[in-house]
């Protein structure tokens, strides 16, 4: 065989120069990665973290594999605080190397130090099956193992992770989760006077740690030790002179004792020290106009005034007083005047936005968006102005603008909870509910835990069934307010779910305790709804009773009390303590209303019609009246009584949305559904945050349009729908998308929506012409027969185009 001949002898050269050009790549990269660890190390043994950073993120730049280097920038990340940044480099370790021990475990308790509780079982679990016998995964499922007992409800599952921790801390004083696990035992076991104990010990060696000052104010808060309380406040802004939070935890400990006069005194100490800023002083305004009304805070706003007559902001503050007076017009003109002629700036900016909220109270809304405008042309990265322009761009269905505005706000304010809210708002309106949901948690972080945010993410997670965490969420919150009546409600909704009963017992006395109407009213409503779910019917007549009969204002007890009554095939007695009580207060509203609903139980309808419409004539804008009467009138199938009663409802109440809403309804029920679109239009401009209004008006476009125009907006309209768990949600959305061409995501959801109302023949109709698209004629010849099967009992527009489908499908066979 003769010798291969070489084809192309002249690319050889450039071909072994590349090669060797690309090898010495390699190897100019490793070292250099090399380099910078070396002076990564070198800087980090000389203080110089920052720079640090920026060496150790060389290092993984020119050698993404490098272990080391890598490890060292997540724990130095760590280290600075940088909580997420690092998270996600221990993340990176831990797919490159699923095995690396120290990763597992560095993963396990920074999860479990932010509650993402399912991570933190992934990565603890790994990690005990790689190094059972490891004192610290131990200790850290010993966190896991306690948590999953506490969530069972072994309460003998506690003791073993308990003793654990206590090992841990008398090696470790510095452990915060073993202190925040034996604290939590303590008061699992309802023993409050160990968890203050364990509480000071844990600030005697970690003092700097908020969360820790928190759980002692909790602790003090169950014993309700009201001078604890104030000593550990004081202790707090001591270590935090200058957290907000802190400052606000101290003045509602001052209002919870109803002491006005040292929050007065705590503001205006503030307010006298060296530096404080105008703001401090508008604080005291604040605190005056909220305790004792406008008066006197205008009194102080004149001090202010005469002691700095060219103020503007104590200026702006005397108008605002005015605007709440009623003043409005004169307010708004006082407020232009002070913004005739001023030089662009800061404060000019601020007065600007302030105008703007007034306008927009005033329902001045496109004079209002004008003049943020201006803020922001004047002052560009104005955080205020952003938030409200992005509030308006998510009313207007743009989410993604509403993001980038918001991006920009958070620029220059990164920690504010209020840009993270309307992040989420804007991810929710976009559909992408995983986005907002991450938002809400950071705003709940930003905020330490405030109330409002901690509930918003918390109605948040039970929309979406997520039930522990949503718990994890308002305990935490509780730490922060634990007086704070809506958490403690929310809270006890998630026990009384869970059949929780101890901890739903302790939340009514903890609700009885503060003695404020609106706590008695929420544990009264806990308490019924706790021996109702019991089963415990004849305590729970009981308890209305007594609380029906203790004050005859209480008007939600009566409600109750004849709705469990009626409830339990007793609507004699429940007719005759309505009777009694309607001797007594005949011309009461709400009760004649309860009387009327009893009219309907009782087969009475034409008395309950008498009683609705004699409500409505005494108060056009009784809509509680209004809708039971629409109702009433619908079952009755009489529309042209309806019509009169709701044209006379939408004449005398113009503005207001259920009169229009119930006409909407009417003119759908009888197929005029270019009316009915006009009028969600109307209601969708009104408040486009109105999840019905929304799903109504996409429907109703999906299903009565064709054009490409109405089906976009049909989708602008209804994407914050996807992911939904209600079934006419699934429904509505799913055949958007269908209608838009993606039937592989249209199944999934109108499947789901056929589940959800399987008496529906439209929804039926709808997941039929998907599994026709899709060519699956078996299921779809299965469910549009089952669509016109329940078309006897209630009717839907394509009904022909079923039978057609049916015959052709019929006759392929």
């Amino acid at each position: 065989m003769s010798e291969p001949t070489l084809r192309h002898p002249r690319l050889l050269p450039p071909l072994l120069i590349c090669l060797s050009l690309l090898l010495a790549g390699c190897e100019d990269s490793e070292e250099r990665a090399e380099r910078h660890l070396q002076s990564a190390v070198e800087l980090l043994a000389a203080g110089d973290t920052e720079r640090a950073i920026v060496e150790l993120r060389n290092v993984v730049k020119f050698d993404v594999d490098h272990k080391e280097g890598r490890l060292l920038l997540a724990q130095t990340l760590a280290k600075q605080g940088d909580v997420q940044d690092s998270i996600s480099q221990f993340l990176r370790l831990a797919e490159q190397y699923p095995d690396f021990l120290i990763v597992r475990t560095a993963l396990t308790r920074m999860m479990l130090e932010i509650n993402a509780w399912e991570e933190a079982e992934h990565h603890g679990r790994f990690a005990r099956d790689l190094a059972s016998e490891d004192p610290d995964v131990i200790f850290l499922n010993a966190v896991l193992d306690y948590r999953e007992s506490l969530l069972t409800g072994d309460m003998s599952g506690l003791t073993k992770p308990s003793a654990i921790a206590r090992q841990h801390v008398a090696m470790s004083p510095d452990n915060l989760l073993a202190w925040r696990l034996l604290i939590d035992h303590a008061l699992a076991k309802e023993d409050t006077a160990e968890a203050l104990r364990r509480a000071n010990q844990a600030l005697t060696h970690l003092p700097h740690v908020y969360e820790l000052h928190l759980s002692k104010l909790h602790v003090l808060s169950e014993r309700r030790d009201v001078g604890g309380i104030r000593d550990a406040l004081m202790d707090m802004m001591a270590q935090f002179p200058q957290d907000p939070q802190a400052r606000n935890m101290l003045l509602s400990w001052y209002l919870e004792q109803r002491d006005l006069e040292g929050a007065e005194a705590y503001l205006r100490e503030l307010a006298a020290a060296p530096g404080a800023a105008a703001d401090q002083n508008l604080q005291v305004v604040n605190f005056l106009k909220r305790t004792r009304g406008n008066e006197a805070a205008r009194a102080e706003v004149d001090r202010l005034v005469a002691n700095d007559p060219e103020a503007v902001e104590y200026l702006a503050m005397r108008a605002v007083l005015d605007f709440e007076d009623g003043e409005t017009a004169s307010a708004i003109s006082r407020m232009k005047q002070l913004l005739d002629g001023a030089e662009p700036s800061e404060n000019t900016s601020n007065l600007k936005v302030n105008l703007a909220r007034m306008l927009v109270s005033s329902r001045q809304v496109q004079e209002a968006r004008s003049w943020v405008d201006g803020a922001l042309t004047d002052t560009p990265g104005h955080v205020e102005a952003l938030k409200m322009r992005a509030a308006w761009q998510i009313e207007d269905d743009l989410p993604e603008e509403a993001i980038l505005t918001l991006r920009t706000a958070q620029a220059n304010a990164p920690r504010d909870p209020d840009i993270m809210v309307l992040m989420g708002q804007a991810h929710e309106r976009a559909g992408a509910r995983e986005l907002a949901g991450e938002r809400y948690a950071l705003a709940v972080e930003a905020s330490e835990r405030a109330p409002s945010e901690s509930l918003r993410y918390a109605t948040f997670l039970l929309q979406d069934g997520r039930f522990d965490v949503a718990e994890t969420v308002l305990a935490d919150a509780l730490k922060v307010a634990p007086a704070h009546v809506d958490l403690i409600a929310t809270m006890a909704e998630v026990q009384l779910r869970n059949q929780n009963w101890n901890h739903v017992s302790r939340l009514i006395r903890q609700l009885r305790a503060q003695e404020r109407p609106s706590a008695v009213a929420a544990a009264d409503q806990i308490e019924t709804a706790f021996l109702l779910q019991q089963r415990r019917t004849q305590d729970a007549l009981a308890f209305l009773g007594d609380l029906a009969a203790a004050d005859e204002n209480n008007t939600a007890a009566l409600a109750d009390l004849i709705n469990t009554l009626v409830q339990s095939d007793n609507a004699e007695l429940a007719q005759a303590i309505l009777t009694e009580r309607m001797q007594q207060d005949p011309d009461n509203a709400t009760l004649k209303f309860f009387r009327a609903g009893l009219h309907i139980i009782e087969g009475e309808e034409d008395l309950a019609e008498a009683g609705y419409r004699g409500l409505l004539s005494e108060d056009p804008a009784n809509f509680r009246a209004l809708r039971q009467l629409s109702r009433l009138l619908v079952a009755q199938e009489r529309e042209e009584d309806l019509t009169k009663v709701i044209d006379a409802a939408v004449a005398t109440q113009p503005g207001s949305l259920l009169p229009r809403l119930l006409k909407a309804e009417q003119l759908e029920r009888l197929q005029d559904f270019d009316g009915a679109i006009e009028l969600y239009e109307g209601l969708y401009a009104d408040d486009s945050g109105n999840l019905i209004f929304a799903n109504n008006l996409a429907s109703l476009i999906t299903t009565h349009r064709d054009d490409t125009t109405s089906l976009s907006r049909a989708y602008t309209i209804a994407r914050r729908l996807r992911g939904s768990d209600v079934p006419a949600f699934q429904d509505t959305y799913g055949w958007i998308v269908f209608r838009r061409g993606n039937h592989s995501e249209a199944l999934d959801h109108l499947k789901n929506a056929a589940i959800g109302l399987p008496n529906n023949p439209l929804v039926h109709y709808h997941l039929g012409e998907v599994y026709l698209a899709l060519g699956r004629t078996d299921d779809a010849y299965r469910v549009l027969n089952k669509a016109l099967t329940l078309s006897a009992n209630q009717t839907f527009p394509q009904l022909e185009r079923t039978r057609e489908i049916l015959s052709t499908l019929s006759a392929t066979e």
